[in-house]
């Protein structure tokens, strides 16, 4: 009778444990790379990838998405990280890793949410039955940092005192990306959004500042604004104009021609002309914009005919459909600049053979199937287009701006993401790149998924540079090759990119070994 009784109380006691075991796994969780949007709505995958598994050169950043999705209402009360470590002792700070919240905007002609703000992770962090809540793991790594393969592992604690463990490895290449891009970028930072949303007056010390927070979130991902943050003829300005970081810059123009002069005496004397450009004409389709331009080219050759001059252009003139930009500006500017949808590859080789520079942009347009950086686009979207730059040769990425916060379009990319309602109501993010802290607390800009995808991208245009320094330019279009064919084919799963960028990645970390 004993040996029932005590039967009957382990069997009891063990289905307590699987029901407390049952009623404590309230948080499903999973990791997925940096280019997967994950949507609210989805479910746990069968087979979760239960670690964040990087890997980066030195003077990289490189991240992977912690997805929780709880089963009843919970809050995610701490994150705990400590520094990583590899077995030979080395050490990367845990400061160098950087955790956000992935935010949703709402998209009318979809009918649902779309992640892509990124604010700073702030707890307690309230989740929601059956939502899923992406984290965004973020690591920067040091140039100094010796190579190697660094463990951690992040602790994650939820109300009731639940916790989960999530391994962290990072592998840390020998080689290392350029301080400054081998891809120049020319992107608007421009409006007066930023005051407006920041509750600032336009012309405060506090706007300045502002200013300046949202020009070292773009270089830091290898971005160049059109301008710096100071007046061009400060003291200041040589602190930003001579950054290692920035790569362009639009010179003032005046149609004056002794302050022109000036003008380029002054950045030439600074040793900062080489990244200067003129940008006065933009997009020309009319006769009168043509000549205006033309008028330009030749005041500005006339003081030295290798200064820089770009005028991005979509389509041919509409006063001669038999001639394109290239007929009419061959021998005027010297930065020719397509939209994508527009480029002539192998005319603009020709010109490159002339020694001008070949740059393209993207803004509204082109849509799918091409590449663009609208927030309802693949993730892989946002970051094959420097794949395409490097297999066609492009020098430059023009991008008209990035803070484009227009109140007759948009009062609040919080709440309405649709920024150029007056080309087209259903673009969301056109000119927008980046969101205005103040609504969660950051004084200064919010990153986003296109912004950090984007800044993949140039990453993996430094790593394809190398490559192709290593290995050759026609082994190196045929690894592009695999990821994308034209401008409008190419892969949209991130594993197969991540699988790419993988390989080459360890081809040159054994060639740099070998050198060693």
């Amino acid at each position: 009778m004993r040996i029932l009784v005590l039967l009957g109380v382990i069997l009891l006691c063990c289905i307590r444990v699987e029901v407390e075991a049952k009623m404590e796994a309230t948080v499903s969780w999973w990791v997925v790379p940096s280019a997967q949007k994950v949507f609210r709505e989805e479910q746990p995958p069968t087979n979760p990838v239960r670690a964040v598994f990087l890997s980066a050169a030195r003077g990289e950043r490189e991240a992977a998405q912690l997805v929780l999705r709880p089963e009843r209402e919970t809050q995610l009360v701490r994150v705990t990280l400590g520094d990583l470590t590899t077995a030979q002792g080395g050490r990367l700070p845990a400061e160098q890793v950087r955790l956000h919240r992935v935010a949703y905007v709402h998209l009318p002609a979809h009918g649902k949410e779309f992640p892509d703000p990124l604010p700073p992770l702030q707890t307690p962090l309230a989740l929601k039955p059956g939502e899923c809540q992406p984290l965004w793991i973020s690591v920067e790594v040091p140039r100094e940092t010796q190579p190697g393969v660094y463990r951690g592992q992040l602790e994650l604690e939820f109300s009731g005192s639940e916790r989960y463990l999530v391994p962290i490895e990072l592998r840390v290449w020998r080689f290392e990306i350029p301080l400054t891009p081998s891809m120049r970028t020319a992107f608007g930072l421009w409006g007066d959004g930023i005051a407006r949303l920041h509750g600032v007056s336009s012309n405060s010390q506090a706007h300045q500042k502002l200013l300046e927070r949202y020009w070292e979130l773009l270089v830091s991902r290898r971005v160049s604004p059109f301008s710096i943050p100071v007046d061009i003829f400060s003291p200041e300005a040589g602190k930003y104009l001579g950054d290692p970081r920035l790569t362009s810059f639009v010179i003032p123009y005046s149609d004056d021609e002794a302050q022109l002069r000036r003008t380029v005496e002054y950045l030439r004397q600074g040793g900062w002309i080489h990244k200067g450009y003129f940008y006065v004409v933009d997009e020309p389709i009319t006769r009168e914009q043509y000549n205006r331009l033309i008028e330009v080219c030749n005041r500005v050759k006339k003081i030295d005919p290798t200064l820089k001059i770009v005028s991005p252009y979509y389509r041919k003139p509409d006063f001669d459909e038999n001639k394109t930009p290239i007929d009419l500006l061959a021998g005027h500017i010297n930065i020719w600049c397509p939209v994508t949808s527009f480029f002539d590859a192998e005319r603009l080789r020709e010109r490159q053979q002339q020694g001008e520079e070949v740059w393209w942009y993207v803004c509204c347009g082109p849509g799918k199937p091409y590449a663009n950086f609208f927030v309802d686009m693949d993730g892989v979207a946002h970051r094959i287009l420097f794949w395409q730059q490097k297999l066609y040769g492009v020098q430059g990425l023009l991008y008209w701006n990035t803070i484009w916060w227009n109140p007759t379009s948009t009062a609040d990319p919080w709440q309405d993401i649709a920024t150029v309602k007056e080309i087209n109501p259903n673009v969301y993010g056109d000119g927008s790149l980046v969101y205005p802290g103040k609504r969660v607390g950051v004084y200064g800009p919010v990153t986003s998924i296109r912004l950090e995808l984007l800044c993949d991208g140039a990453e993996d245009y430094e790593y394809l540079t190398l490559y192709e320094k290593a290995f050759g330019e026609s082994a190196t279009r045929e690894v592009i090759r695999e990821l994308t064919r034209s401008l409008t084919e190419f892969e949209s799963d991130p594993a197969k990119l991540e699988a790419v960028r993988e390989r080459v990645g360890r081809a040159l970390d054994a060639r740099y070994a070998r050198k060693r």
